[in-house]
């Protein structure tokens, strides 16, 4: 049996934007974090337990302007919210120092895969739905308010033919939307790429292979040139991701840099009762599919995974024949009244 928690269009204000050293969406720990401090409000309640999320993006509003017409996007920021002690330098007060932030509003569904399922009773499903609007509204979503919530449900399934079901009713609830997908196998398959031409390339240059913006000059050689020279005009073009889709660099977890010190040794953290180890973020690549793709809600949910020194957030492993039908489609253009007519 399978059971998913919906929440469908979840309107977040201010939420944190910046994940690693990229920017641009929340990272995906934010959102297992939000399931996992879910979980332990309701559990006190309800016998239930979740497993992992999917996110669906439906719109975003990036805090960032421009200060010249060909100048880079830089974050909004304020002074106006930090305490500081005024002071004063040659007769004149100094303001705070600024601590960059990127925020972002963004309105994203969550599919929150449940791995211990509740009694579907009627009457408890119905308080089931209140008490997660009510802790939803009292939680932080990537350091961002929870304005409001859409669409609540519960979806279950038993047999191949109520799989079906689920499946198109939950994409109702999230379309127009996009699913982030983990295409970290495109990131080793294009190193080994890499290395066959080159021995010592490393995961860094495979990964700026998927996230730089990267040009190529084409020159434009006169009749009577054999070769280009400085002088020579040319064509700049854009080189082409390694793999089609829409990619974005993504972070994914943490990799461990220290040892585990004991509660209290380490000053200035959060409580006196926690260990406590230094981190660094582990980045990888990721997907944005549109939801009328999806034919099975599961490959879509990211699920922690600890081993040694790596906390890392991950999806199920695709098949190749399923990565080759999916690259197949991809020129595909299709509404989105078709798409509903299909579901």
């Amino acid at each position: 049996m399978s059971q998913y928690l919906v929440l469908s269009r979840i309107n977040i204000q201010n939420a944190n934007c910046i994940a690693g050293f990229t920017y641009g969406f929340p990272a995906i720990t934010h959102f297992l974090g939000f399931t996992h401090a879910l979980q332990r409000q309701l559990s006190s309640e309800f016998d239930i337990a979740f497993d992992g999320c999917s996110v669906v993006s439906h719109d975003y509003q990036l805090h960032v302007y421009k200060p010249s017409k060909y100048g880079n996007y830089e974050f909004k920021q304020s002074k106006s919210s930090y305490t500081f002690k005024p002071k004063f330098e040659d007769g004149k007060m100094k303001g705070p120092s600024i601590i960059e932030e990127g925020k972002m509003n963004l309105i994203a569904s969550m599919i929150i895969e449940v791995s211990r399922e509740l009694e579907t009773t009627e009457e408890k499903i119905k308080q089931f739905k209140r008490a997660v609007l009510a802790q939803c509204l009292q939680n932080r979503l990537a350091g961002g308010a929870v304005l409001s919530i859409g669409y609540i449900d519960l979806f279950s399934a038993s047999t191949s033919q109520q799989q079906e079901t689920l499946t198109r009713n939950i994409k109702r609830l999230t379309m127009p939307g996009f699913v982030l997908t983990d295409r970290s196998n495109y990131l080793s398959e294009h190193l080994q790429y890499l290395r066959e031409k080159q021995a010592d390339a490393e995961q860094l240059d495979a990964w700026l292979d998927f996230s730089a913006m990267k040009y190529q000059a084409q020159p434009k050689l006169k009749e009577n040139e054999e070769s280009a020279s400085l002088d020579t005009d040319a064509d700049w073009h854009l080189i082409p991701k390694p793999q089609k889709g829409w990619l974005v660099p993504i972070m994914t977890g943490y990799k461990a840099i220290s040892q585990v010190y004991p509660p209290g040794e380490v000053e200035n953290t959060r409580d006196t009762v926690s260990h406590t180890c230094f981190v660094e973020a582990v980045h990888s690549i990721g997907e944005w599919r549109s939801m009328h793709r999806v034919g099975d809600i599961s490959e879509t949910i990211w699920k922690y995974q600890q081993q040694d020194d790596w906390y890392l957030c991950a999806q199920k492993t695709i098949t190749p024949s399923a990565q080759s039908t999916t690259l197949s489609v991809e020129s595909e253009t299709i509404d989105f009244e078709t798409a509903i007519a299909d579901l």
